[in-house]
């Protein structure tokens, strides 16, 4: 028989002792927690409903897109609440859900004798499509006072609520841009870090939104990035601000761009829309800021970029100038001048002797003829050669006749000439011109 073992004997019991103690206690705390929880005579009821204002819809509300809609979240208890009431996030698909409000409205209401404590909850909901929505049963987590001094915890659950959505103006579509709300305003602030502009410098443009019943992130961007060669766009972050003051939710969106002059002159930056949906006046209304222009003076580096394309090519230009001028200078040093310069110059310094002999070259030359009052029978025609022959000769005269003997081989002339067909019998048609000609001079001879 082995030794007896008072130490060991004594251990065993400590640690029977204890795991007695924890089954205890918690077969205590779970009676305990049972008879926390909520039951039918707590008379602890939920009630849910959307709109703007105290009512239960009958049928199915319809809103516009973006427009904010209200779930009613109230809570009705005859005693108090004595802990936090917990609401579970809400998801909808294609719907915006925010419990803007962190705090409720309570108030008290008494019916039969018994006061009633309500605790009114409010989750803001922002349809973003189309279609037809249903806000799913939500669990909401309360606690109230029970008449022995003890509290109740419990889960009670919403029933579900169903709305739709629409486009509210035949005006819009699925593709523009609009925001719903009420009370829009904007405003534009400009600013320069000179007062004398110049390529290079920046100009920063702050368009400050203001809305209420809506949410700063569904407020649209109103500057959009322009690729433009006069200036460069840098955007600032935006500045998106929710509040709530007595019941009335507030948005606020702040965006600004930095523009960087690239060009000197005359800068234009466009005007800017903001297209909105009255909830309260169910009316399209549109906003519309001006647009500014701004002049900038050009640096040598931006006169440079602006016009590089022109100043190549006026250099392009000028070289090839000068080349032809040096060829052509270069070739008449061996060559004879062109007539029509030696011609002008006779005229200019009033060689008329040699006036005369240039014109009845470049009459043989270009018409094969000897005569200028042979060239053409025209009464015209006939006055200036008789003039052009006398010593009342001018140089308006002298330059007309000249144009008219050269430049009948030229341009259209030639072309008309070319596409003329041939005649079949060429000497015929000769003896028959010759004997028109002599015919007419027989007759002016009578």
């Amino acid at each position: 028989m082995p030794p007896y073992n008072a130490h060991y004997y004594f251990q065993r019991y400590v640690v029977y002792v204890l795991v007695m103690l924890t089954l205890l206690m918690i077969s205590v705390n779970a009676q305990a927690s049972t008879a926390n929880m909520l039951d039918k005579s707590d008379q602890v009821t939920i009630k849910t409903w959307l709109g703007d204002k105290d009512n239960i819809h009958s049928t199915t509300p319809t809103y516009a897109v973006n427009q904010q809609i209200i779930l009613y979240i109230e809570v009705i208890t005859p005693r108090w609440f004595t802990g936090g009431t917990r609401i579970a996030p809400i998801e909808i698909p294609n719907v915006v859900a925010k419990q803007r409000n962190q705090l409720a409205m309570n108030f008290t209401e008494k019916k039969e004798g018994i006061t009633w404590t309500h605790q009114r909850w409010e989750i803001t909901l922002y349809p973003q499509v189309e279609g037809h929505f249903v806000v799913p049963s939500t669990a909401v987590t309360v606690q109230v006072a029970r008449p022995n001094s003890t509290n109740a915890t419990g889960v009670l659950y919403t029933e579900p609520q169903a709305f739709s959505a629409i486009i509210p103006s035949g005006l819009l579509s699925e593709q523009s841009v609009w925001v719903s709300g009420q009370d829009f305003s904007v405003e534009q602030q400009w600013s320069q870090f000179n007062p004398e502009l110049k390529a290079g410098d920046a100009i920063t443009r702050t368009l400050i939104i203001k809305g209420a019943n809506t949410l700063a992130m569904l407020i649209p961007q109103l500057i959009q990035p322009i690729v433009t060669a006069d200036y460069q766009i840098y955007p600032q972050p935006n500045q998106l601000s929710d509040s709530q003051t007595r019941g009335d939710y507030l948005s606020e969106r702040k965006e600004s761009v930095v523009y960087v002059l690239q060009n000197g002159g005359n800068v234009s930056f466009p005007a800017i829309h903001l297209t909105w949906w009255d909830t309260e006046t169910q009316t399209l209304k549109t906003i519309k800021l001006e647009g500014q222009s701004f002049h900038v003076s050009h640096t040598v580096s931006s006169w440079l970029h602006q016009y590089w394309h022109w100043l190549i090519a006026l250099v392009t230009a000028i070289v090839a100038l000068v080349m032809i001028a040096f060829k052509t200078v270069t070739y008449y040093k061996t060559h004879p001048l062109p007539a029509w310069f030696i011609y002008a110059n006779a005229i200019k310094h009033q060689q008329w002797s040699q006036v005369r002999v240039l014109l009845y070259r470049a009459l043989r030359r270009q018409n094969n003829q000897l005569q200028l009052k042979q060239y053409r029978d025209t009464v015209d025609w006939q006055q200036d050669v008789t003039q052009f022959q006398s010593v009342s000769i001018t140089k308006k005269l002298s330059l007309s006749l000249w144009k008219q003997i050269t430049q009948s081989g030229r341009g259209l002339n030639v072309i008309c000439a070319k596409c003329k067909p041939k005649p079949i019998f060429p000497h015929l048609n000769k003896q028959r011109t010759k004997y028109k000609k002599s015919k007419r001079i027989n007759t002016k001879m009578k």
